[in-house]
């Protein structure tokens, strides 16, 4: 089979939030201005760290709950929390939260998962909590053991009755203590049937919850809130604080919805360009508690429904694919605004007179449906809590796009740095969330590109203290390409070419191979380097080594780990690293950096240092060509405490690539073999012979495994060349 196969590139880790910290990048940021004429912090990366290093337990214990045996006694409960109230079963701690409430004037944050992404539970409930001080938050388990989870870490969690069918909505006997999804996979997202009753239990959830009265806010297990600004994109309901101009419309509309749109400067216009490239993400989605919303639950529930028993089914037709085939329609004229403002008091919904008039040439638009639908369950066998049997009939929804800017993607937050373009310090341009999307290497077991891009970012907080304490790091320093070597690929290829990224990933690939074996010889664990992409990654040919709907994108930028190399993989593999910003974590001791060593080696020709090195407390200067294996014992005679080994490319090469046997050799080759050669195609429209593929002469390609000698006759073996498979883009 011909390898004109998904084409694809890469991302850049780049973040902030409350404070924002550079990272040091030892002046690769600037290597590249000589040659691109760009400036040279274009792609610096932005780290969302604390400003004081919190303690190593990043999840801060909960405040104490007041003594709940009288004051919540059952009879003194709302009755919606009350057995039989909904078909939801609230644990101790969202009855506490929840019982003062008056749903009506309430916007309930909202995530919901299974026990397997707990990690990712914790994560989001730490963002969550950090950024909505005060304001209700809820976890929709869709099994027994999160909920379980849920209550020793009392967290406000419920679950779906075990009475309920999902499919039918209708009572069934009871067979369990909680509703439970059972499933071979793990991680339900890459399975196909799976998916699908997942998304009927969060449509369930959802239910349930606009049925009480609240206003929902959704958001996916592994989008991060980076502060609580949400509302002057949501609602009018805070009339002290009302909405920004731009989003006028878009505070009254029933539904509001993230996008994987990648132009912000046609997102800023405030239109649905048609729905040709633009894809609904329900990563982020408020539901405002009125009858439209209720109206486009229910049929995206059937939609979900209508999928039973087909057996072509696969991940693809999931919960958002359906939401996206179901809120489809036209904008809302002016002419329609008196009688939706209209509509919309009719409902208590709180928006101001006026707020549709002197709207801004940008304004956010909304649309409304096609045609009306029933907000109701129509089955006479219909489940119901308190709030009772609704009136079925029928009405349109409206719905709105929320910016790209603020609600941000995997693409535009990490490969196109969206939040230091021009106007990042206006309200409307400030980041509030980050999706973890576009990126490559979940598997049916876990999400592992997901975790690695949030890692990257500073936006991973549930890793065990030992994570940051354990054993000695070896790091690079400085670049791993020279501004010579840059000039004379740029010269070679062309800016569309994936040559271009093939031969500058090149050196790099070389220095990860040997950052790994040093680690691997002293017995240490690897820092990634910061890695460059020359193309993005994409499943369709690229135009200027961009996707086609986003030339405005500059070259190079900075790639999360997962744009060169399969993340499961090294996982896989026991292998250990850590991410490129691993030592600008807060966490990392204060002890790390005042044990660093740096090995320097002399190069060939040069006046040689003795065998055991020249050493102090905090410089190795080594022989030309001493072994890995020795470089250990020299450092640790300069320096018994080390915790960090930093070496430049260039003295990494310099050393003799020997790890002590040729086991360990062998070992070693066979790792970086599978390891190593994960990658993906390229293929450029201004070739349109299909996709450019390494052949046997060239330096080396994004695919290539390299391998290292059995012996010690050469400091810089020559490379071999593999094609590796492309990734899924999902």
């Amino acid at each position: 089979m011909r390898t004109r196969l998904l084409c694809t590139s890469a991302a850049a880790a780049l973040l902030l939030t409350l404070f924002y910290r550079v990272s040091t990048l030892n002046t690769l940021d600037n290597s590249w201005a000589p040659a691109t004429g760009r400036l040279g912090n274009q792609h610096v990366v932005i780290q969302h760290f604390p400003r004081r290093r919190p303690q190593l337990d990043l999840m801060p214990p909960p405040p104490p709950l007041p003594d709940t045996s009288d004051a919540m006694a059952p009879a003194k409960l709302p009755s919606w929390l009350l057995p039989n109230g909904s078909a939801l079963a609230f644990n101790d701690h969202a009855q506490t939260t929840l019982a003062s409430l008056e749903p009506r004037r309430t916007t309930l944050h909202f995530t919901f998962g299974s026990a397997v992404m707990m990690d990712f539970v914790k994560n989001w409930l730490h963002f969550v909590r950090k950024a909505m001080v005060g304001q209700p938050l809820l976890v929709g388990a869709a099994d027994a053991p999160l909920l379980k989870q849920c209550n020793e870490l009392r967290v406000p969690a419920a679950g779906i009755v075990p009475e309920l069918d999902v499919w039918t909505y209708e009572r069934r006997p009871k067979h369990a203590e909680l509703y439970e999804m059972k499933s071979e996979w793990k991680y339900f997202r890459h399975h196909n049937s799976d998916f699908l009753e997942m998304g009927l239990v969060k449509v369930a959830f959802l239910w349930e919850l606009l049925s009480i009265g609240f206003n929902v806010l959704i958001s996916d297990l592994d989008v991060v809130w980076l502060n609580g600004h949400w509302q002057r994109w949501m609602t009018w309901a805070d009339l002290a604080n009302p909405p920004v101009p731009e989003a006028a419309l878009l505070g009254a509309a029933d539904v509001l919805v993230t996008t994987d749109e990648l132009d912000s400067q046609r997102d800023a216009q405030g239109k649905i360009s048609g729905y040709g490239h633009l894809e609904l993400n329900t990563g982020v989605v408020y539901f405002r508690n009125t009858r439209g919303s209720l109206a486009m639950v229910q049929s995206w529930r059937k939609a979900m429904l209508a999928q039973k028993g087909r057996q072509d089914l696969d991940e693809n037709v999931n919960d958002q694919s359906l939401f996206n085939q179901v809120v489809r329609g036209e904008e809302l004229q002016p002419s329609a605004y008196a009688s939706w403002m209209a509509s919309l008091l009719a409902e208590g919904v709180v928006v101001p007179a006026g707020a549709f008039s002197n709207l801004p040439p940008n304004v956010r638009r909304v649309h409304q449906s096609p045609r009306e639908f029933p907000p109701c369950l129509e089955s006479p066998k219909a489940f119901t809590g308190v709030a009772g049997r609704r009136s079925c009939e029928k009405v349109a929804f409206t719905f709105g796009t929320l910016p790209i800017r603020p609600f941000t993607g995997g693409h535009t937050w990490f490969n196109q740095n969206v939040q230091s373009m021009e106007g990042f310090e206006k309200p409307q341009n400030q980041p509030i969330t980050v999706h973890f999307t576009f990126q490559f290497g979940d598997t049916g077991d876990y999400p592992h590109g997901k975790r690695q891009r949030a890692r990257e970012a500073g936006l991973w907080v549930v890793d065990p203290p030992e994570y940051f304490t354990e054993g000695i790091f070896i790091s690079l320093k400085g670049q791993s390409t020279t501004e010579e070597y840059q000039k004379a690929v740029y010269k070679r290829f062309p800016e569309w070419s994936p040559q271009r990224h093939m031969f500058m990933d090149a050196p790099q690939r070389q220095a990860v191979r040997d950052l790994l074996a040093l680690a691997t010889a002293t017995g240490g664990i690897m820092v990634l380097p910061k890695l460059w992409c020359h193309c993005d990654r994409y499943w369709g040919f690229l135009r200027r080594c961009r996707m086609p709907m986003i030339q405005s994108m500059g070259l190079p930028f900075g790639c999360p780990m997962d744009s060169l190399y399969d993340t499961h993989r090294w996982n896989l593999k026991g292998v250990k690293f850590r991410e490129h910003t691993f030592l600008n974590n807060p966490n990392v001791p204060a002890e790390m950096s005042e044990n660093v060593v740096t090995v320097t080696v002399a190069a060939a020709g040069e006046s040689q240092p003795s065998p055991e090195g020249e050493v102090s407390r905090t410089r190795v200067h080594l022989p030309y060509a001493t072994p890995l294996s020795a470089v250990k014992a020299a450092v640790l005679k300069a320096n018994p405490s080390v915790r960090v080994i930093q070496i430049a490319n260039a003295d990494l090469r310099r050393l003799c690539r020997w790890l002590g046997s040729h086991q360990q050799q062998d070992d070693f080759n066979q790792l970086t073999m599978y390891i190593l050669t994960e990658s993906s195609r390229y293929c450029p429209e201004e070739d349109m012979g299909g996709c450019t593929c390494p052949q046997e002469d060239h330096l080396t390609s994004a695919a290539t495994a390299l391998l290292l000698r059995r012996g010690c006759a050469t400091a810089a073996p020559r490379l071999r060349c593999f094609a590796g498979r492309p990734l899924s883009s999902l």
